[in-house]
């Protein structure tokens, strides 16, 4: 049988929010989703339908694929609803003894960005409605601040800089006051420089300036610093980053992990995981203030 699974498929299809208008929205307010059972396809069905090389005509559909087929609008009209934007269908899961039924989708207004932007819908323990979609005004923001701050600290664009998120409780920009992200959001960071115009000391000295910048934004993250060779660092993004993690290609590496009580580093020379006291390292550790 087949599965309406297509992971950032060609076939990118919005749902327009007018589709929706006059239907119930579905919050996470209610006690368990209550699924509809159309006997009917819409027109947004039917293209999603047919990108997937499936019949049109309901009738033509097996029990399951009816059942996915509705489940994925009602889950994508969830996020236009709750979020008041419209979002692109980009694959489905169905629920299995080892599978989790999820919907993913990227809103359009941003585009699925080599995946940075995929949301996932599924199901809460009571059964409603849930997501994991942050506000991308604030993750644009936080990225940017923090892509700026490292340039100019080494006074150079030979640097590639990509961020995701792993975590964040931040809706809006109202809750961002300079800078300060209030340890609400957790990102991980990824740093390319090359060997050309970077050296391990290089690294090593800004690792606690950092630390210390971060923590001064209060900022959770994981950050993986990255000195390479034979990459124009400049070609390397979010959505590529893949082919350039090659043993070949290093020449070093600093991790930093930092959060509100604790930091931990590691390096290609010593890979024995080092914790420090968060005030303790960006107060002390080579910081040179």
């Amino acid at each position: 049988m087949k599965k309406l699974v297509t992971l950032l498929t060609a076939a990118a299809l919005a749902v327009s929010m007018a589709a929706s208008c006059g239907k119930s929205s579905t919050s996470s307010s209610q006690t368990g989703h209550k699924w509809q059972n159309s006997d009917t396809l819409n027109d947004w069905q039917k293209s999603l339908l047919e990108a997937e090389g499936l019949p049109t005509d309901i009738e033509h559909l097996t029990p399951s694929q009816k059942r996915s087929i509705q489940h994925i609008y009602e889950m994508i009209t969830y996020l236009n609803e709750k979020y008041g934007e419209e979002f692109v269908y980009a694959g489905y899961v169905e629920p299995g003894l080892m599978d989790e039924e999820t919907l993913y989708a990227y809103p359009e207004q941003y585009g699925a960005g080599g995946g940075r932007n995929t949301v996932e819908v599924t199901l809460d323990d009571n059964g409603d409605f849930t997501d994991n979609y942050n506000n991308m005004e604030v993750i644009d923001y936080c990225e940017k601040l923090i892509g700026d701050y490292v340039r100019e600290y080494f006074q150079s664009d030979e640097i590639a800089y990509f961020m995701t998120v792993n975590a964040s409780e931040i809706t809006s920009m109202n809750e961002v006051k300079n800078g300060d992200f209030g340890w609400k959001i957790g990102v991980t960071n990824g740093l390319f420089f090359s060997d050309e115009y970077f050296t391990e000391e290089d690294l090593e000295k800004f690792a606690p300036h950092f630390a210390r910048w971060l923590y001064e934004h209060k900022i959770v993250s994981n950050n993986h610093l990255n000195i390479v060779k034979n990459v124009d660092v400049k070609s390397v993004t979010s959505s590529n980053k893949d082919k350039f993690y090659k043993i070949e290609n290093y020449v070093f590496f600093f991790d930093l992990a930092i959060n509100q009580k604790r930091v931990a580093t590691s390096t290609s020379e010593n890979r024995d995981i080092i914790r420090y006291d968060t005030e303790e390292y960006v107060n002390k550790v080579g910081y040179d203030e």
